[in-house]
């Protein structure tokens, strides 16, 4: 029963930020729509920036443990854009907000697990040192959260699904030439 209530406060949390701006949500608004009392919230949470985070927290979990190994770049960030792309609104309020980091740092937690895991796959066979695929995760996953950014900055207009064919194939045709270069 804890962790279905847990949930739903963090639930009915996206769902308010989608129509109300960050810095405008209370407690009060996310208890009296989530059907909890003040006391009930205060136990799991100690205010609305740690439900933000936790939003984002149990995300990237989610993300990265459904991240089959054998799959492709493609279907795994097609898979940790899904957040983004399926609560747009949320996304452009929580953007707009002072605290508007919380979303860089899931963009750069999760885009950085996820490219290391396809670096360390592409480059099984190959000599690299640690540094090495340090530089090219960081390539990649700065990439890949700066154009994400942009997206977002931009309005999050229409096209995510080309964005992020483009990402996947632009990461799966240069990965090896990377790893090449990194060789010399």
């Amino acid at each position: 029963m804890a962790k279905f209530t847990r949930k739903a406060i963090v639930q009915t949390f996206l769902q308010i930020l989608k129509t109300t701006p960050l810095d405008k949500i209370t407690v009060k608004d996310i208890c009296e729509s989530c059907e909890v009392n003040r006391n009930t919230f205060y136990y799991y949470f100690k205010d609305i920036y740690d439900v933000l985070e936790a939003l984002f927290d149990e995300e990237a979990r989610m993300v990265l443990d459904e991240v089959k190994e054998g799959g492709t770049f493609y279907e795994a960030y097609a898979r940790s854009s899904a957040l983004l792309i399926n609560n747009r609104e949320a996304i452009m309020h929580l953007y707009a907000s002072e605290n508007g980091k919380v979303l860089r740092q899931y963009l750069d937690v999760v885009a950085a697990e996820l490219v290391r895991r396809f670096v360390l796959e592409k480059a099984s066979g190959y000599d690299l040192e640690e540094t090495d695929i340090n530089f090219i995760t960081a390539f990649y996953s700065n990439g890949i959260v700066g154009s994400t950014i942009k997206w977002i900055e931009k309005g999050m207009k229409r096209y995510d699904r080309d964005i992020i064919r483009r990402i996947a194939d632009s990461f799966e045709a240069t990965i090896y030439d990377m790893i090449e270069c990194c060789m010399r």
